[in-house]
């Protein structure tokens, strides 16, 4: 058997050529319980910030902002978005700080980092919080709290829609009455 050299050895090994900005990501991270636990939605949208991430060069991790429309393109129902970005969260693969929805000009949308990157402009070394996860069985917990966390929001948010509805309803009842 042929020995090749240390040239052909290292390229070989080296990132491809021509296929756009790689995306590091670490072995541990690639066979750690928290990875392993992300369901379909939430690599769905993972993947969806590595891409960005590649897109910006690796400059703006801490800044990434990923629409919700983009995110329907690479197979994510709407309905399930925030599903997936508080389970990733939980998993500790990334950071989100969510943003506003609102109207016209005070628009703030939700903004993530990649937990085993650094962020370049601010100075900040990977995080990796996904490590402090070591069991399957712990990922499922933690993903479990949180979107029972979440589900509570969800239901308090509804009652409150409920009890304006019923406040406008009882306002458009007196209104009637009194005519």
């Amino acid at each position: 058997m042929a020995t090749l050299s240390r040239k052909r050895v290292s390229k070989a090994k080296s990132f491809p050529k021509g296929v756009g900005y790689n995306i590091p990501i670490p072995r541990d991270l690639l066979g750690s319980p928290a990875w392993l636990a992300m369901s379909h939605q939430c690599r769905k949208l993972v993947d969806a910030l590595m891409m960005e991430w590649a897109n910006h060069g690796g400059e703006e991790n801490g800044n990434l902002k990923v629409p919700y429309d983009q995110l329907q393109a690479r197979g994510l129902r709407r309905e399930t978005v925030l599903d997936a970005v508080v389970e990733a969260k939980a998993l500790g693969i990334i950071d989100a700080v969510r943003g506003q929805r609102s109207y016209g000009s005070r628009r703030s949308p939700s903004v993530y980092r990649l937990t085993w990157l650094g962020t370049p402009r601010n100075g900040l070394t990977a995080t990796n919080e996904w490590r402090a996860i070591k069991t399957k069985e712990e990922a499922a917990v933690r993903v479990r709290n949180a979107v029972a966390e979440l589900e509570r929001e969800r239901a308090i948010k509804r009652a409150i829609r409920a009890q304006r509805a019923a406040e406008r309803d009882a306002r458009r009842t007196a209104l009637g009455a009194a005519a």
